[in-house]
């Protein structure tokens, strides 16, 4: 499921897309930068906002970057780092954290103590939350903020433009 805007529905992101493409690479690159450190904090204060858990804290919320180009604005989140200290890859396992598991199931494997084996039945399931087709913490917030996010990346270009203008 993804999120996005397109822009043949806008005519003001289409004149955003266009005219920065045709601006300098300085200035190019400073839209990139300046709209860079304006969404990131914003980004993570909304992830930190829904997450409730601490799992979902190592999971989600540190784990959420921006990433910019000149006509793409990407969020992500559980795509950087290692395994946690329980073994937990956020790069692979991110989604029962973020849309939930099923608490109430079993999982069954061998163990062997003292010489013998035997099966043992384990939830492990039972720290995620509920199963939710939206999700808990990255797409509510990706939702919510994908609007004011490209509000401001316009913007940005647009002010961009004027400062270049008034240099000149």
């Amino acid at each position: 499921m993804g999120l996005g805007i397109d822009i043949n529905g806008s005519r003001e992101l289409q004149a955003t897309v266009l005219s920065l493409r045709q601006a300098s690479k300085e200035m190019q690159s400073n839209v990139r930068k300046y709209t860079r450190e304006q969404l990131l904090p914003e980004w993570q204060k909304g992830l930190a906002e829904r997450a409730e858990t601490r799992l979902e804290h190592r999971v989600l919320v540190d784990t959420g970057r921006v990433k910019m180009s000149n006509q793409n604005v990407r969020l992500s989140s559980a795509t950087v780092g290692r395994k946690l200290r329980g073994g937990l890859n956020p790069k692979t396992q991110a989604y029962a954290v973020e849309f939930g598991g099923d608490r109430s199931e079993y999982r069954g494997y061998e163990s062997r103590r003292g010489g013998t084996n035997f099966t043992v039945r384990r939830r492990t399931q039972a720290q995620l939350r509920p199963r939710r087709r939206n999700g808990y913490v990255v797409y509510p917030t990706a939702k919510a903020l994908v609007p004011r996010f490209a509000s401001l990346w316009v913007q940005t270009v647009v002010r961009s433009f004027y400062d270049a203008i008034e240099r000149k």
